[in-house]
């Protein structure tokens, strides 16, 4: 008997594989790390090998003593965008550009002089595409600096498309991993848009919807994974998306955070225009919601452990971390941290901002350096969130927090305590793989939409309520916080200039 959804995620820090039942318990889970180089500043990439290899590890790992023919479908989920160039046998061309790299500041230049915002809305259904973390400059970038690579490709695909081509054989995307090249109420590229970015069009893959099939488990990739030959394998769509359909980020008012590497902010919206700063996304005609991207979230921890604790280097002690942290009073003593240390995205899109510490005195500590940095996180989700509300033109209700960084009670208290609304952990934290198992359930007819698989495969932990009496504390920390982004701002492209 076939009972079993199974959900792929090609995340940034590690493969992720999980397997559930048709009520959403989660029967299994593996997870094999990747790594990131970064070998100058503002560059990330990875290796499609590594994604591969992690694959068949994390399948062999959850399918162990299961009935692989119980399996009804696979889901894939992926990090986005990302960028891996193909030759006609599928071999990668190269190392990937990820999501976080922004060395395309010239052709995202070259862009915003060249195609009005109206122009682009209109092709693509995104006005904001002259950046240098979308896929319109890097894909000139690709052009110009990989231009032996680039002439062998027949393709340029996505992290998890490139997982969804090993193991199929077909080259394909979603029309939501393909944003700011497909407008999804269109459903295809458009021919004039690739003319204005002379960029050839033969080289995308074509466009399905996130329930589609992709195609089957070869007998080679069976082999490799221990998959069952001809298991449907489901399109799928970008990890955030797959994220909010796992936490029902498009019921109405119902605010997501995915705190995961970097933070994705979503509001629920029964319609609403772009807004400035964040994006108007579907996860179906009827399921909307409006997001915004940080550029750093959990990672910063990371930077903060290398700089200030060198003792924890090997292996980080989160509970060590926030016990620290929770020695400084709320608000730091007035310490603020910019976590800009590698450009941001929402709602500023500035790649070149930087972060720093501001309104140091002789009385700050380590615990004060600390707190500042998980405060500012949550200062930066209020500010993403703010601007989802402001394009909806509606108030978030409450906040449900997915992702690695929900296992934090500190955290989640701090966020409630921040944005004054009451939080809810998912039960389940990986949840990407959870929203490409239900999706691969709707295209095989085991959900007849998202909202009926959010009834049956979603659950909810236990409620964070705000505290109230911090509420003036966290209000005057949040909004000095804003204000030094455009204080700051000139000196950071001044720098910019200087150093070339």
């Amino acid at each position: 008997m076939k009972d079993l959804l199974a959900g792929l995620d090609i995340g940034t820090s590690a493969v992720k594989a999980c397997l559930y039942d048709l009520q959403g318990r989660q029967l299994a889970a593996a997870l094999a790390e990747q790594p990131i180089s970064n070998p100058y500043p503002g560059w990330a990439a990875q290796n499609p090998a590594d994604w591969w290899h992690g694959v068949q590890v994390t399948m062999h790992s959850i399918l162990d003593g299961i009935d692989r023919n119980r399996i009804i479908a696979l889901g894939l989920s992926g990090q986005c965008p990302g960028h891996v160039m193909v030759d006609k046998q599928g071999n990668a061309l190269g190392p990937a550009i990820i999501w976080r790299d922004h060395r395309a500041i010239e052709e995202a230049q070259w862009i915003s002089e060249r195609i009005a915002s109206n122009a682009a809305f209109a092709w693509s259904g995104i006005s904001q595409n002259a950046d240098a973390t979308l896929p319109p400059a890097r894909l000139r970038w690709l052009q110009v600096h990989r231009h032996e690579e680039w002439d062998q490709a027949v393709a340029i695909l996505q992290p998890k498309d490139f997982i969804g081509l090993c193991l199929t054989g077909e080259m394909a995307t979603d029309l939501y991993s393909a944003y700011s090249f497909v407008d999804p109420a269109v459903g295809s590229y458009n021919e004039d848009y690739f003319a204005a970015l002379q960029l050839p069009l033969e080289k995308m893959p074509k466009v399905l919807t996130p329930t589609s099939c992709l195609g089957n488990v070869t007998q080679s990739a069976a082999a490799r994974t221990g998959l069952s030959p001809n298991t449907p394998v489901v399109s799928g769509t970008i990890d955030a998306w797959c994220d909010n359909i796992a936490c029902g980020a498009s019921l109405w008012g119902r605010a997501v955070d995915i705190a995961g590497t970097s933070e994705i902010i979503s509001l629920g919206v029964p319609q609403a225009e772009e807004g400035f700063g964040v994006f108007l996304a579907e996860l179906s005609p009827q399921d909307k919601f409006v997001c915004g991207p940080t550029q750093f979230g959990g990672s910063t921890l990371r930077w903060l452990v290398d700089i200030f604790y060198p003792e924890m280097k090997k292996n980080i002690n989160f509970r060590e971390l926030e016990n620290t942290a929770s020695w400084a009073p709320p608000a730091s003593d007035g310490l603020i941290f910019m976590p800009y240390l590698c450009g941001e995205r929402a709602p500023i899109w500035d790649a070149q901002a930087r972060g720093g510490f501001v309104g140091i005195t002789m009385n700050h500590t380590r615990s004060h350096f600390t707190r500042a940095v998980y405060e500012a996180v949550s200062y930066a989700v209020r500010h993403v969130l703010e601007y989802c509300q402001a394009a909806a033109k509606i108030k978030a209700d409450c906040l449900i927090i997915c992702g690695g960084g929900s296992r934090s009670h500190f955290w989640n208290q701090l966020k409630a305590n921040v944005l004054q609304i009451p939080v809810y952990p998912i039960k389940d934290k990986i949840t990407a793989c959870l929203g490409a198992a239900i999706l691969a359930g709707i295209s095989m007819g085991c959900f007849s939409d998202i909202r009926q698989a959010n009834q049956i495969m979603t659950q909810l932990g236990d409620l964070i309520e705000p505290d109230d009496a911090l509420s003036p504390c966290y209000e005057d920390g949040y909004q000095r916080y804003k204000r030094l982004y455009p204080a700051l701002r000139p000196l950071f492209q001044n720098e910019i200039q200087e150093k070339k």
